[in-house]
């Protein structure tokens, strides 16, 4: 389906049903994070709960992930060091998909990209069928080490001085937000080379990355780093909120948070981004980007009220699946769902629909040749296994 781009973390993918899930999919284009994916691993090694146990935990997480899966971004760490050399990253709403990976493939010169979603949905579904690789324990046993060592209060002693000393004023998280932003387009050399190398220490950025850097500021190409790579510096920007936030108490350092601020570092390539977390919701200003946040509770609401409204036979809200002007969303008042559409979906004229190829004959001779060359790329993807766990 189409639909504004929509980014989910983990608490809200637990909040719903397999219908809700369904139903989501019918509003919104789904966007993952290699986070989503982390973190249901890593419940493969945590303690049995009322859930039930831990394997049976992740199946179930998959197998509401096999409607609910989407395109995945690049690492947020390689599209930062990218756009520090000068590659543009787009920040309203566009997925910047890692065009090294296996499942990827420029054709027609690089004027075009194939984007095999198989290796996600065979995942999943290994994932529902209770099937775990010892390469899937190990993640799980990395992920769930990683989150006992995180120590927040390292964190936050370690940033301490630097936020009394930048962020002295600042009263609470907000105020702390609009400082930091000062403070990023501070034009003085010593400030933004301060700037610059924070950025390439949160990006674990190797000795070369970090000439290329320097050398770049040195010539005057990159004056500000918030001008010069933008989604680099949108990263930096909630990493500091966050760490300041700590090292000042408006921040609580409860451990999961670090893991969850690394949802917000992809919220750049979503249009709607959904969580149930309280600390996603506070932490939501601090994000860069073309996008709005809603409240895990208050969509899933909404899919509810449309789930029970189908059942009712009432159509009133333009429920028709098969409409042609536009997807019931559209036609539905007061509802986060009709919102978001109002706000990133461009509504089709019914005028124009007469226009509208109903066939693959009816598609322009050029398209149904590029039609024809990406099935034949797809083809040669499986044939040498590219595209394979």
């Amino acid at each position: 389906m189409i639909g504004p781009l929509l980014i989910f973390d983990k608490s809200f993918l637990q909040m719903l049903n397999p219908e809700e899930v369904f139903e989501l999919s019918v509003h919104f284009k789904f966007v993952g994070t290699p986070t989503l994916i982390g973190e249901i691993i890593a419940d493969l090694k945590s303690e049995p709960s009322k859930r039930g146990l831990p394997s049976e935990v992740v199946q179930a997480l998959s197998r509401k992930m096999q409607k609910a899966h989407g395109l995945q971004p690049a690492n947020y760490r390689k599209l930062a060091l990218a756009n520090l050399y000068a590659h543009e990253i787009s920040m309203i709403g566009q997925v910047p998909v890692d065009r090294g990976a296996p499942n990827v493939r420029m054709i027609d010169n690089g004027r075009g990209l194939l984007y095999d979603s198989t290796p996600e949905q065979m995942l999943w579904e290994r994932w529902a069928n209770g099937e775990f690789s010892t390469n899937d324990e190990l993640t799980a046993t990395t992920w769930r080490n990683g989150i006992d060592q995180i120590d927040l209060d390292g964190l936050s002693a370690l940033w301490k001085e630097f936020s009394w000393r930048h962020f002295s004023s600042a009263k609470n998280q907000a105020e702390l937000v609009s400082a930091l932003d000062e403070f990023l387009r501070d034009t003085a050399p010593m400030v933004q080379r301060e700037i610059l190398n924070m950025t390439l220490d949160l990006m674990k950025a190797s000795p070369q990355d970090h000439r290329v850097a320097h050398a770049l500021m040195s010539i005057g190409e990159m004056r500000s780093v918030i001008e010069f790579a933008p989604y680099a510096a949108s990263v930096l920007r909630l990493f500091l909120a966050f760490a300041c936030g700590l090292a000042r108490g408006f921040i609580g350092p409860r451990p999961t948070n670090y893991i969850d601020l690394q949802y917000l570092y992809y919220s750049p390539f979503c249009m709607v981004f959904v969580s149930n977390d309280k600390f996603h919701r506070e932490m939501w200003a601090a994000t860069s980007g073309v996008h709005s946040f809603v409240w895990g509770k208050d969509l899933k609401d909404d899919l509810r009220g449309r789930i029970e409204m189908r059942a009712q036979g009432e159509q009133s809200a333009g429920y028709g699946l098969n409409q042609e002007c536009a997807p019931p969303a559209a036609h539905t008042p007061s509802s986060v769902i009709a919102e978001m559409w109002s706000t990133y979906m461009r509504m089709r004229e019914k005028s124009n629909l007469a226009d509208r190829a109903r066939t693959f004959d009816d598609l322009a001779p050029e398209i149904q040749q590029q039609f024809s060359d990406a099935m034949k790329e797809f083809g040669e993807m499986d044939r040498t296994g590219r595209s394979k766990l």
